[in-house]
């Protein structure tokens, strides 16, 4: 199988390029700075000349608060760059994966979201996001759209990343508490929707690792790895006024993705001991 990756260079296509290569797959990858996916003739020329099996675009406009700012760009991105390549998949009798995110719930059930539960949007960037999958699923033949949340890995900016910068400058930190999602570590999510792809089974698809944990938890896991000795302090959403609205529990339920690979997500606190394991080497940190 011949892969092409749209955002190659992110935290989740790099590791998605680099765990299809150590399959033998033969993979082409381009940077967003490369390639513009809203610039349909240049997607074009890309998927004309390499004629892929599988296209996977691992770009997005995901800067929450911005979007707010400048919906246009955000619904160009994430929306109607999308639907060009839904077409060109068609048209290149390729199959389209596509990332999309739990910020198309309002986080109002007080239950884990399955992919039967409907969306409800609070933000633009949700709508977005949205408005992306809508596209996919009108357009486009053979898809897999994959929700994850609480992205982390190596690469672009992150909030483990961010926290350890912070812990690096800080005696006291706060984190809110009302915040409860699933983390979604890169490394593990690229194995898995390498499985899912593999299984041939098109449709949507929730991805995470396993277990939940509010935002305070997962910062308590961080920096308890990364042995700072300063102190983290509970808060609420409201005291970090944004311009976007946050929905508050949008745990991703992965259990239809289970079924259809028979691949189990590592629990969310292991994936976190890797991830600081694997930066602390990055890093030179003893």
């Amino acid at each position: 199988m011949k892969f092409v990756i749209f955002g190659s260079k992110g935290q989740l296509g790099r590791e998605l390029a680099k765990n299809l290569m150590e399959r033998n797959f033969e993979v082409v990858g381009f940077s967003h700075e490369e390639i513009d996916i809203t610039d349909y003739r240049k997607a074009e020329e890309v998927l004309k000349e390499f004629k892929p099996d599988v296209i996977i675009n691992a770009t997005a406009y995901n800067n929450v608060d911005k979007a707010e700012e400048e919906p246009e760009k955000a619904f160009e991105v994430n929306a109607y760059a999308v639907r060009n390549l839904a077409e060109l998949a068609n048209k290149y009798s390729s199959i389209l994966v596509h990332f999309s995110t739990d910020y198309v719930f309002d986080g109002e059930k007080g239950a884990p979201y399955t992919t039967l539960d409907l969306p409800n949007p609070i933000n633009t960037y949700g709508k977005s996001k949205l408005q992306g999958e809508i596209f996919v699923q009108e357009i486009a033949k053979r898809y897999f759209i994959i929700r994850v949340s609480w992205v982390f890995g190596f690469g672009k900016t992150n909030f483990p990343l961010k926290l350890i910068d912070m812990a690096e400058k800080q005696k006291i930190i706060k984190v809110a508490t009302d915040q409860t999602n699933s983390p979604t570590y890169t490394i593990d999510a690229a194995k898995g929707i390498t499985e899912l792809i593999l299984k041939g089974k098109f449709g949507l698809y929730h991805l995470t690792n396993s277990g939940y944990c509010s935002r305070y938890e997962w910062a308590e896991e961080i920096l308890k790895d990364w042995g700072w000795e300063g102190e983290l302090l509970p808060a609420k959403t409201e005291d970090f006024p944004s311009p976007a609205k946050r929905p508050l529990f949008t745990v991703l339920d992965s259990s239809k993705f289970v079924e259809e690979t028979g691949f189990i997500m590592p629990d969310w606190r292991n994936a976190v001991k890797r991830f600081i394991k694997k930066l602390r080497e990055i890093k030179n940190v003893p």
